[in-house]
């Protein structure tokens, strides 16, 4: 690694008719001109991104001879503009213009690579879209590419926790934000004041992204066309995040060299995930080594796909990571699969009911007298998910699923003779009567350990109505029996040897995911029914295969390294924070509670930074269509200007929804804005 690392602040970059606030982080000691990186984002670049999270990966890639530049995004902290509608093409447009910048100034090279984590990994892959000339390579982490996918579930659900309350609300304060440092770059105390007169021109993200429903027009112009990205690709994702099939579907459609890393992170940077930290700047690195500056890092010698496997039921340690050349899916020709059907006695072989049996499957200590047809019936409970949802943010232990296990059909295996792997994308297939046409269906895959404890392994949730896609709205007849096949997102783990398998079917997952808008004729609470019998069973169907032995030995084991700190801590200097995660249910009403809270502080050169937020969702037990949320998001922003704090908060319920926004000055309200649908 190289010297010393200078930062630059309140660059002023122009975009358009617009300028960009940016950073820059300058590697004092590399010789002549250097590759530059680009990290384009809507979350303020003067504090969170290059005092925050970020700073620790933007100072290591400096440290490796890189001219580093962070950027406000056109509308955000202290760039000019305004966003009237995110994920339009103009995110591309616009740090593809910034590309071609960074390549004529004198200090660059003239080649550009660009990387962030979701947001950030979205204009890298839009950018990348466009194509300009000056972009070598592109690093996206935990990154969707359809801006839908920013609201809804590809089954067509809504994502209640992690968008509609916790992102949409927090992008909801950011846009009333002042600057941290207006000092040290006095245009942004003019973008910041020209937005704030702009508020009331439009509806905020929240309202616009509920009003549009899963299949509206408004994601029209909102999806990246990434089958035109010619650039190399490093794709990171992690089981517990929730774009892991965004990740395999764009690297699918990209003609270019590509790598994926798939881990067990939640949405945060992998080196710096709890559940197994790696190397992850160093390779970063490696890329573009490799792509900007032609060195031979070895990069292309990995397996397409680097994964870590789950092991000891679920949690944040055990697990192997390993190499493969294709990802697993049912649709692969003679790929080893999994198969069992749903039938009274639990999970079975269904070739013991007369069903051709799919692949090498796993016997079962229930195995037999699954001979008649049969049908269960749900009567649904809206509280399930509150044991099983495990929210990014918060630090807590892979929780354990048994109390909403048992407010659901579960099907359960006998303890496994020898250990059975799932690694791939599954399904579960459903025969279902539903006195509605768009009935919610909601399935977890669960790991029973031999002292009865329930773990998430996967889980996948869909709208009747959007079965075969959101492009095709068909809503199903209740006149009788339809099927249905629920995805379930892809992951890689081991159900080990005395170890159950368990599916659990329900009609929620609360409050991870949503049915908003409410439709008429649509009520989540309606009975549900499923049938199976031996000749056309329900089943559960994923690629894996069952292991000789106790402890599995994976031939394609692949080294991975720990977090590379000898100069640069892997985590932020002068940030610190906490989240919090709690629920709650009143046995008497029935009435469930889910709350999440955090708090982060920044301590910056030119002040404080200080967000603090508070989440609640509850809905009754007996009324699906109670479901609702309390938000709020607190910015407090201290300068030489005094103090300044902006107050999100907004409801959301299936009835509708309030926002309210103030910003206040030293006690004085500057703004006060409120919005009702």
């Amino acid at each position: 690694m190289s010297g010393r690392i200078a930062r630059h602040e309140g660059i002023r970059i122009p975009v358009g008719d617009e300028t960009v606030a940016a950073t820059r982080y300058e590697p004092v000691d590399e010789p002549g001109p250097s590759p530059a990186l680009l990290s384009y984002v809507p979350y303020p670049q003067q504090d969170s991104i290059t005092y925050g999270a970020y700073d620790p990966l933007n100072r290591y890639l400096a440290a490796r001879g890189y001219e580093v530049v962070v950027a406000d995004m056109v509308g955000t902290g202290g760039s000019t503009g305004f966003i009237d509608e995110p994920f339009t093409r103009r995110e591309g447009r616009e740090p593809a213009a910034i590309v071609d910048w960074l390549a004529d100034r004198p200090w660059t090279t003239g080649r550009v690579g660009m990387f962030g984590k979701s947001y950030g990994g979205i204009t890298a892959l839009d950018a990348a879209a466009q194509r300009p000339d000056a972009l070598e390579a592109i690093v996206p982490i935990h990154t969707p590419f359809e801006g839908l996918r920013n609201a809804y579930t590809y089954g067509g659900l809504f994502e209640f926790l992690t968008i509609g309350m916790d992102w949409l609300t927090l992008m909801q304060a950011l846009d009333a934000k002042p600057p941290s440092d207006p000092a040290g770059d006095p245009a942004s105390l003019d973008a910041w004041l020209d937005r704030l007169d702009r508020l009331d021109d439009r509806d905020p993200w929240l309202l616009q992204f509920l009003e549009a429903g899963p299949d509206g027009e408004y994601w029209a112009d909102k999806t990246i066309p990434v089958e035109r990205i010619d650039v190399p690709v490093l794709a990171v994702d992690g089981w517990r995040d929730p774009y892991t099939e965004d990740t395999l579907r764009y690297v699918d459609r990209i003609d270019a060299p590509t790598r994926v890393l798939f881990g067990p992170w939640r949405h945060r940077m992998p080196h710096r995930g709890r559940e197994s930290a790696i190397d992850f700047r160093r390779q970063v690195a490696d890329w573009f080594d490799r792509f900007l500056r032609g060195k031979d890092t070895g990069v292309l010698e990995h397996p397409t796909y680097r994964i870590w496997t789950e092991r000891n039921g679920g949690g944040t340690e055990a697990g192997c990571w390993r190499g493969l050349d294709a990802w697993p899916t049912l649709e692969d020709a003679g790929a080893d699969r999994i198969e069992f059907a749903l039938a009274p006695e639990g999970l079975v072989d269904p070739a013991v009911g007369g069903s051709d049996a799919v692949g090498e499957l796993t016997p079962t200590a229930n195995a037999t007298g699954f001979t008649e047809p049969a049908e269960f019936a749900y009567e649904p409970d809206p509280t399930v998910g509150l044991a099983s949802v495990d929210p990014y943010g918060a630090a807590i232990a892979p929780p354990v699923t048994n109390d909403d296990d048992a407010r659901t059909l579960a099907f359960d295996t006998g303890p496994l003779d020898r250990p059975v792997e799932i690694t791939g994308t599954g399904e579960v297939e459903l025969r279902i009567e539903s006195p509605v046409s768009d009935p919610s269906i909601a399935v977890r895959l669960i790991d029973v350990d031999p002292c009865g404890r329930g773990r998430t392994v996967t889980r996948g949730a869909a709208r009747g109505a959007f079965r075969d896609g959101l492009d095709s709205r068909d809503p199903l007849s209740t006149n009788g029996e339809a099927e249905l096949a629920v995805t379930l997102d892809p992951t890689s783990h081991v159900f080990e040897a005395g170890h159950r398998i368990r599916v659990a079917i329900g009609t929620a997952l609360f409050p991870e995911v949503a049915r908003l808008p409410r439709r008429t004729g649509s009520s989540p609470g309606d009975p549900l029914t499923v049938r199976s019998s031996p000749a056309t069973p329900s089943r559960l169907r994923f690629p894996g295969r069952r292991h000789d032995g106790d402890d599995p030995a994976f031939a394609d084991a692949v080294r991975m390294a720990g977090p590379d700190e000898e100069r640069i801590p892997a985590h932020a200097e002068r940030a610190i924070g906490s989240t919090e995660w709690e629920t709650a249910r009143e046995h008497v009403s029935g009435r469930v509670r889910a709350r999440k809270s955090g708090e982060k502080r920044v301590d910056l050169p030119h002040g404080t930074f200080v967000s603090e937020s508070t989440h609640e969702a509850t809905v009754d037990e007996d009324d699906p269509a109670s479901i609702s949320a309390r938000n709020e998001h607190r910015l407090t922003v201290e300068n030489d200007l005094g103090e300044f704090l902006v107050e999100a908060t907004n409801r959301i319920s299936t009835s509708g929804c309030r926002v309210r926004t103030t910003v206040s000055h030293e006690g004085r309200t500057l703004y006060e804005g409120e919005w009702t649908r």
